[in-house]
């Protein structure tokens, strides 16, 4: 009888998380050029789109590999994040309209993703205690 190893989906996850930021910062340092014609800062602003959805198909292979109460804590709590990230550019938005604030920074929504993620997963964990 031989053993089933189930090989970790952590380091190509990292490794292409890594290239995924990479290439972001890149284009984003790369869009700072005022020599680019338009149809060059549009080409340039599409090529993050293969490495992070790579990353998106890795990160819901490794959530589908989890048993099924972890996935329903990761459900709960990823739905929080997403409705609460909602809410938060909505209001940003409308403060932003009443001269608030800054235009909003796309730095600033994934903050606010990962900040209510977290408070999702403590919400979500802590239900199901």
């Amino acid at each position: 009888m031989t053993q089933q190893t189930t090989k970790s989906p952590l380091p190509t996850l990292l490794l292409t998380l890594s290239l995924a930021t990479v290439i972001d910062i890149g284009v984003g340092w790369w869009l700072g050029s005022p020599t680019l014609s338009q149809n060059a800062r549009t080409a340039i602003a599409l090529l993050p789109i293969p490495a992070n959805l790579v990353l998106i198909a890795l990160i819901v292979r490794a959530i589908r590999g989890l048993d099924p109460f972890l996935r329903q804590v990761l459900l709960e709590a990823v739905a929080i994040a997403f409705l609460l990230t909602g809410l938060a550019v909505f209001v940003y938005g409308y403060l932003e309209r009443a001269h608030a604030v800054r235009a909003l920074n796309v730095a600033v929504v994934w903050l606010f993703m990962a900040v209510f993620y977290g408070i999702g997963y403590f919400v979500a964990a802590r239900h199901y205690r």
